[in-house]
C-alpha cells in the first residue's frame, strides 16, 4: 500500500511546489499584479502559498520515512528528482494559465 502512495510523491512535489513558487513570485516580486488593483489576489497567494509549503514539507517527511526502508536509495532519489523537476515545469505553465483565466474572468465580471 505504501509503495503505491509513494509513487505520487514526486507529482505532489511538482504540483504544490509550482503553486507555491507562483504564489511567492506574485507576493514578493509583484510582477503580475499590484496589490491595490487586485485586493483578493494577495491574500489568496499568501494562503495558497503557505498551504503548498505545508503540503510539500509533510510529503517530504513521509518520503524520508519511506526512504529509510528503501534498498536502492540513490536510484529512488534520482528518479524522484527527475519526475519532480519535469512535473514542476509542466505544472508551472498550467497554474499560470489558470491564474490568467481566473484573473480575466474576475476582471470581466
Amino acid at each position: 500500500m505504501m509503495n503505491k502512495i509513494r509513487k505520487i510523491y514526486p507529482f505532489i512535489y511538482g504540483i504544490f511546489g509550482s503553486l507555491g513558487f507562483l504564489c511567492c513570485t506574485n507576493i514578493f516580486l509583484d510582477f503580475d499584479y499590484k496589490i491595490s488593483e487586485h485586493p483578493y489576489a494577495h491574500p489568496f497567494s499568501l494562503i495558497a502559498g503557505s498551504l503548498s509549503l505545508i503540503i510539500c514539507v509533510a510529503v517530504f517527511c513521509l518520503d524520508i520515512v519511506s526512504l529509510i526502508k528503501e534498498e536502492r536509495k540513490f536510484r529512488y532519489i534520482l528518479k524522484t528528482l527527475l519526475i519532480t523537476v519535469i512535473s514542476f515545469f509542466i505544472d508551472t505553465f498550467i497554474w499560470s494559465g489558470l491564474w490568467r483565466f481566473v484573473s480575466d474572468f474576475i476582471k470581466g465580471w
